[in-house]
């Protein structure tokens, strides 16, 4: 098993991304949409640091959204339309952090859930077959089987 980089080391990693998306949205002024890659940093970041951590890079990517369209030149007719734009990008990214965190917890459970029946079942590597208690070996094939009832013919 590898060993996993440091809290440090995933998170200067993030930061990194965020700066070259920043510079790339700024670059492309406000009239090319770069909001997917924020979303993606932002969803990486709960894969990577969990839920409080996506959170924070999910507000972090929000702010650095606004300050690259406000350096750009955008400037809208009222301020609430700025506002709004900023709110749902925030509840966008936010909800990637949501669904990469669940995401992540359920494999996480299914991968616990698969070592633990390992641990009970022993398969033969070469053949494939399954030990069932003192009975022997049985191919995989007939394990899944219904076992047959005495009221059917």
């Amino acid at each position: 098993m590898t060993k996993s980089p440091s809290l440090f080391r995933r998170v200067a990693g993030l930061c990194l991304a965020l700066a070259v998306i920043f510079i790339f949205d700024y670059f492309t002024s406000y009239e090319v949409n770069i909001g997917p890659l924020y979303m993606l940093a932002a969803g990486y970041a709960a894969w990577q640091l969990g839920f409080l951590g996506g959170t924070f890079f999910a507000f972090l990517c929000m702010g650095l959204w606004a300050s690259c369209d406000y350096l750009t030149g955008h400037r809208y007719s009222q301020l609430w339309l700025f506002i709004e734009n900023a709110a749902i990008r925030l509840f966008t990214y936010e909800m990637t952090v949501a669904a990469v965190f669940i995401y992540k917890r359920t494999l996480e459970a299914h991968r616990r859930r698969l070592a633990m029946l390992e641990r009970l079942l022993s398969v033969c590597p070469g053949c494939g077959c399954i030990t069932v208690n003192e009975a022997g070996w049985r191919k995989a094939s007939e394990f899944h089987q219904k076992p047959k009832s005495l009221y059917t013919l």
